[in-house]
């Protein structure tokens, strides 16, 4: 007599429900595609229960389904509710930090900017001192130099790439290093010089960096006292004369 030896096969959808459940999971973990993963896992139970259904209806064909892709799915739906919490915490501490960490960082681009006109601007002076000794630096002419120079030309505004990285002024957008003239007298004392000045913001809440080159200081001839009273000199003591008294004459007096 001949024995047959039946073959049965996987049931249609089992190895698709495994399948999706285990994408379900990876995408989970990754915290990136929940909703993907809740689809994977909704995919995953519908494929292994027509699976089910099917070698239940023919179990002579297709072997029973293994609970496999059942347990796949069912984790893919449940992991990303468990970590959305988790992912909320996580994001309310990182994204701050990051933030903060840009803000510093073009912060500190902005600086390099002003510190690099800043020196140029004292190299200009300096130049304009050894071209002509005893004469004060044109503060207009200095920052022509500036503007003119290829490397203040090739600077570029971190905060707003729009707007230039070094303009003349006493005002403009953030990010931009602003350079105006300027000149200041204080307790009789008169000083020209160059003003840098760019605006940043850090936590919503602008800040102004700041820096300067003196051109010249012209002080008073006569300097104050310390009350801030003008210093008098005192009149001249009259010197002894150096000739001699004219001789007194004494008229005779009468006898009586």
């Amino acid at each position: 007599m001949d024995t047959f030896t039946s073959i049965h096969v996987p049931a249609p959808g089992a190895k698709a429900a495994k399948v999706c459940g285990i994408l379900a999971i990876v995408f989970a973990l990754t915290c990136l595609g929940f909703p993907i993963a809740i689809g994977l896992g909704i995919v995953a139970l519908v494929q292994h229960g027509k699976a089910k259904r099917l070698a239940k209806a023919q179990p002579e064909l297709y072997e029973p389904v293994p609970a496999s892709g059942m347990v796949t799915g069912i984790i893919g739906l449940v992991l990303p509710v468990v970590m959305l919490p988790f992912v909320g915490i996580v994001s309310a501490i990182a994204i701050p930090a990051f933030l903060g960490q840009r803000e510093r960082a073009r912060e500190v681009a902005v600086r390099t900017n002003l510190e690099a006109a800043r020196s140029l601007a004292e190299a200009t002076v300096l130049d304009l001192r050894t071209q002509g000794p005893g004469r004060v630096p044109s503060q207009d002419a200095v920052i022509r130099t500036l503007a003119a120079d290829p490397l203040i030309q090739s600077l570029k505004n971190p905060i707003t790439p729009s707007a230039p990285a070094f303009q003349r002024g006493t005002s403009g957008p953030l990010g931009t290093v602003m350079v105006y003239a300027d000149q200041v007298e204080e307790g009789g004392v008169t000083t020209w010089s160059i003003q840098f000045r760019a605006a940043v913001g850090r936590a919503g809440q602008p800040r102004m960096l700041q820096g300067e080159v003196i051109t010249h200081i012209q002080e008073p001839l006569q300097k104050p006292a310390e009350d801030g009273s003008p210093l008098v000199q005192p009149p001249a003591e009259p010197q002894p004369s150096s000739e001699a008294p004219p001789p007194v004459e004494l008229s005779p007096t009468p006898r009586n």
